[in-house]
């Protein structure tokens, strides 16, 4: 599993830097507008460091979580944000102007969705509270160095990691300061998060489960998870909400209303460790429970990972047989007969799994990779084609659509869109090579001509874009 290294750490002082010097250097009111602007900075600055783990069903998955908490609340005035860190550590936290970052190592370490939404409650207590402004309108004596250090150690979760992120200001005196939230501000966080996860239907008590979890996590690897670091008071914080429960949200509520928590936490790739670990625990637990579903699943899931592909293709069969129409099973099946060059039955399970989910772009790009591999070339086409204004979370749809159009002898259109490809990779020659190649293929004063005169425009007239030499590539 991928952990953060500790240049990135140091990208994290950078971008909280840049963010706060744009704000107003008086500090001395840190207004909604400040709070949008620092919040969007930060999210930009660390999608472009790629720290933010990019998976649409996992993504959806924990902004639905959200949304569904922002319905019980009185919101701030932004427009909140869910984005899941690309880090193991067990932390969740939230930025100014309503961007709440759960890391990928707390989603792994709930036992239950109740407990996750817990969490992502108590940080939406926080964006709402404004709790991160208040502390930095207080600070405003301070210099917006020393508050960028200040924040980066609060951020990164304390210990060796945040210390040397700290270190790269040399800012005097600045590991001697914290930025943490007040008992208040956790009372408060605590309190307007316990309300809306009860008033969203789930059960009260998960608050206080998952901060149990995070103590068990500490006893057995003596490390303080990140969590307990950035949300301090952890025995106080069980006490107080114990307190609450018990005298104002007696009613049970459900563990579980979005639904499919293992399933997304397979979603997650885990280190091989990790991954024969996971096995024996999920081969163990079949054998109490042999129609399980997602217990099948995972085990697939996880087997297909260690390279065992007839086992993984017998327990997705399996699970499609007590589950005949799970769309994430089809797919899967499908993903693996692609994978393994049998592109005919490939096409078979994603085309059922398309007609459960025919808005799945992850779905409608593997069903155009099996139609293209069996030569069904104008199928493949149409598929790629309905992706042609998405963002994919690995791969580039102009490179599919150019190499399609290729394959039906549309060299203008396979010229245009290898153009286009090779303009998001950032390589001008190679780029200019095939828009002007394209040109060939389309009549002066067309819509298409127009369009790629004008890209040819847009790369000749960036002096400034260095590009690395190149073959062009046809």
């Amino acid at each position: 599993m991928r952990k953060f290294t500790q240049n990135q750490h140091i990208c994290f002082v950078i971008i909280i830097f840049i963010m706060l010097f744009r704000v107003s250097p008086c500090l001395a009111e840190f207004t909604l507008e400040d709070e949008r602007k620092v919040g969007k900075e930060f999210y930009d600055k660390i999608k472009e460091q790629k720290l933010i783990y990019k998976n649409e069903n996992l993504n959806n998955y924990i902004t639905n979580i959200g949304n569904l908490i922002l319905e019980q609340t009185r919101k701030a005035p932004f427009n909140f944000r869910f984005s899941i860190v690309d880090s193991d550590a067990i932390n969740a936290f939230a930025t100014p102007g309503g961007y709440i970052y759960i890391n990928k190592g707390l989603i792994l370490a709930a036992e239950n969705e109740a407990e996750l939404a817990g969490v992502i409650a108590h940080e939406i207590g926080h964006a709402n509270a404004r709790h991160v402004a208040s502390i930095i309108e207080k600070s405003q004596k301070l210099s917006v160095a020393t508050l960028a250090a200040i924040i980066a150690g609060a951020f990164l979760g304390g210990g060796g990691e945040a210390a040397a992120a700290i270190a790269a200001f040399s800012v005097a005196g600045a590991s001697s300061l914290t930025l943490k939230y007040t008992r208040a501000h956790e009372e408060e966080a605590d309190r307007m998060g316990l309300n809306y996860l009860v008033s969203a239907g789930y059960y009260p008590a998960a608050m206080i489960d998952f901060l149990k979890i995070m103590k068990q996590h500490e006893f057995l690897s003596k490390t303080m998870p990140s969590y307990l670091l950035t949300h301090p008071g952890t025995d106080d914080r069980i006490y107080y909400m114990d307190s609450l429960i018990s005298t104002i949200y007696p009613q049970k509520g459900k563990k579980n209303i979005i639904g499919n928590l293992s399933r997304m936490q397979s979603l997650i790739p885990l280190d091989h460790s990790d991954l024969n670990t996971k096995y024996n625990e999920l081969t163990e637990s079949l054998k109490k429970d042999p129609g399980n579903v997602d217990l099948l699943y995972n085990l697939a899931l996880i087997e297909d990972q260690l390279g065992q592909t007839n086992a993984a293709l017998q327990h997705f069969q399996k699970a499609l047989n007590f589950s005949p129409r799970d769309e994430d099973i089809l797919k899967n099946i499908g993903l693996i007969y692609l994978k393994t060059g049998k592109a005919d039955f490939a096409q078979d399970y994603l085309i059922r799994a398309s007609s459960l989910n025919a808005d799945s772009d992850e779905i409608t790009f593997a069903l155009g990779k099996a139609y293209f591999a069996s030569g069904k070339y104008q199928n493949a086409l149409d598929c790629y084609l309905k992706l042609k204004n998405k963002t994919l979370d690995s791969e580039d749809i102009n490179y599919f659509i150019a190499m399609t159009y290729g394959k039906l002898n549309n060299k203008g259109e396979s010229h245009y869109h290898f153009g286009l490809y090779f303009k998001k990779e950032g390589k001008k020659e190679s780029s200019l090579f095939h828009f002007k190649e394209a040109l060939n293929y389309f009549p002066q004063g067309s819509e298409r001509s127009n369009n790629i005169n004008q890209e040819i425009k847009d790369w000749e007239s960036n002096k400034k874009l260095k590009t690395p030499m190149e073959k062009p590539k046809h």
